[in-house]
């Protein structure tokens, strides 16, 4: 079975504060992403169905973007049709029709129930969960937990009007009692980050992706992709990940505040 690369992207040409710059992807950028891919020979889908043409031994990219931006209708799905591209939205349930809370030096609209509604109706195009809520899953109690995914499951469910397939874990932080939900829900596979091409044999509720940002041009892309380059983070989140989330838990528990 061959590796799948995931692609991350969140907006495409919005507008995001300085320090989320990777974040926001101007159209002519992921044209030219979209381009290279397509010459390289590689058919461009929605996760879950990438996930199939993966296991069929298909030369893929799953197109993945995040939070649900009102750029992605607006400017991702022309140029997603200009390529006969799928890719796969994933929205956090309670903040459609909202603002970026979770953003504090942002305050960013974001698609309503409506227009995400019209967008799983495109051909190629699939919906995920990103949880009721865009916070930190693996500090919430038990309880909580279990609401959150379970809420976005059905809300989507409706919405779509059908089982919802994907979901894509907020800030990327998980754990095994979050999996363990995500599966509970019914949800049959799940996106983290990972900084690395997912490989044959992961766990597919802690899928790897790549980010895909401004700074990589069509080159720098396909390197990305066919594992020319090792990209950073990695290493460091798998040292971290145990005594960051006590951390991110205690202060949540003690001040009400995320941090991520």
């Amino acid at each position: 079975m061959r590796p799948l690369p995931v692609l991350m992207y969140h907006s495409i040409g919005g507008p995001m504060p300085d320090r989320l710059s990777e974040l926001s992807v101007p159209a002519p950028r992921l044209r030219e992403h979209l381009d290279a891919l397509r010459s390289a020979g590689y058919r461009l889908l929605g996760l879950d169905a990438a996930l199939a043409a993966r296991a069929a031994g298909e030369r893929v990219v799953a197109l993945t973007f995040d939070d649900g931006y009102p750029d992605f209708l607006h400017a991702a799905l022309p140029i997603l049709e200009e390529h006969d591209a799928g890719a796969t939205l994933y929205v956090p349930t309670r903040h459609l029709g909202g603002r970026t809370t979770w953003l504090p030096d942002a305050d960013l609209p974001l698609l309503d129930a409506e227009e995400v509604a019209a967008i799983a109706r495109r051909p190629g195009i699939e919906v995920g969960s990103h949880a009721a809520r865009h916070v930190p899953l693996d500090v919430l109690p038990a309880g909580d937990l279990m609401t959150e995914v379970a809420e976005s499951a059905a809300v989507l469910g409706e919405l779509v009007d059908g089982p919802v397939a994907g979901f894509c874990y907020p800030h990327g932080y998980h754990a095994p009692a979050v999996r363990s939900a995500v599966r509970a829900a019914g949800f049959t596979h799940a996106c983290a980050i990972g900084h690395r091409v997912s490989p044959p044999g992961e766990d597919p509720w802690a899928l790897s992706r790549l980010l895909a940002g401004p700074q990589h041009d069509a080159a720098a892309l396909l390197d990305l992709v066919e594992q020319r380059v090792v990209p950073g983070g990695a290493a460091f989140r798998a040292v971290a990940g145990p005594p960051w989330r006590w951390t991110r838990r205690v202060v949540h528990r003690t001040t009400g505040r995320w941090w991520t």
